[in-house]
């Protein structure tokens, strides 16, 4: 698998509260700093699962791009294709954490500005068996990677979710055809103007979304509760226990690397399902972001 989109470096503050404007806060919380963006989370957790991921990024010429790099390699991924932007620092995501459960997040894009398609078709010297585009790029960029993964015939996974939201405007009828849509549930609603968080809102998100573009499966990812599917003339629920999650950083994408994996593997909608929903609860029920991603051997057994 190849996983084309951003990279960034994550880092979570916790507090109490926040402080006002002039103040000075002291806060006994902790702190974290760890890899982060859909794309390489993706492919860590795909390398940590056992399939062969490689990653299409770009960085900074700094300690944050340097630190990215050396925990994909630790971890399998293949970072030949990893570019270094030499003016823009690597990508940063600051988020505050309050004790009553409030996040903030500052999103900085820095070297994810500067990925091309040039820098994928490149990439594409590694012969994948399938392309994962996230949406950090720019929207004409991910237009022309779709387009570039059809013209090669590899199947294109997108995954439609994105930092702050997904773009009610994005230009879904321009891409070329995808295998398979992966978004997450409060994005497909906004997208889509539903505001009812059920099933038959559910039904509507992906028959929405469906109508925009030409895509043969829309997934709807639900969190702890699973996810939902749609084939353009079915809909089908593959439920989870829906534990709340301890620390859901990273769950998200691991669901769908595991997702990704099994569906080229045996090509069940369904079977893939299970599974990433396995891979998203065990991901979810402990703390760490990057660090929480499982190895398939710590999966319960069938």
């Amino acid at each position: 698998m190849l996983f084309v989109g951003g990279a960034q470096i994550r880092f979570a503050v916790g507090a109490s509260r926040l402080p006002g404007p002039g103040e000075v806060f002291r806060s006994d919380a902790n702190y974290t700093f760890a890899p982060c963006g859909r794309s390489v989370l993706g492919a860590i957790a795909a390398a940590k699962l056992g399939y062969d991921a490689a990653v299409c990024v770009r960085v900074g010429d700094d300690y944050y791009g340097d630190r990215l790099l050396e925990v994909c390699r630790k971890e399998g991924v293949h970072t030949v294709n990893v570019t270094v932007d030499r003016t823009l620092q690597t990508g940063l995501a600051l988020e505050l954490v309050e004790e009553s459960g409030v996040h903030r997040t500052l999103l900085y894009p820095g070297a994810n500005r500067s990925l091309t398609v040039r820098h994928a078709e490149n990439a594409l010297s590694c012969y994948p068996d399938a392309m994962v585009a996230s949406f950090e790029p720019s929207p004409d960029v991910v237009v022309r990677l779709s387009k570039l993964a059809s013209s090669r015939k590899l199947p294109l996974f997108l995954d439609a979710s994105a930092e702050g939201g997904l773009p009610a405007d994005f230009p879904f009828e321009r891409l070329a055809r995808a295998e398979v849509l992966l978004v997450d549930e409060k994005d497909a609603f906004a997208f889509s103007g539903v505001n009812r968080a059920n099933e038959e809102g559910q039904k509507f998100a992906c028959y929405a979304l469906c109508k925009r573009f030409d895509v043969k499966y829309v997934l709807l990812r639900l969190g702890s509760r699973g996810c939902f599917l749609y084939d353009g003339k079915y809909f089908s629920a593959v439920t989870a226990s829906g534990d709340d999650p301890v620390d859901p950083a990273g769950a998200s994408e691991a669901f769908t690397a595991a997702f990704i994996g099994e569906y080229l593997n045996t090509g069940d909608l369904r079977v893939s399902a299970a599974f990433a929903n396995a891979v998203y609860a065990l991901t979810a029920s402990r703390p760490g972001g990057y660090r929480s991603l499982p190895r398939r051997s710590e999966l319960p057994a069938d």
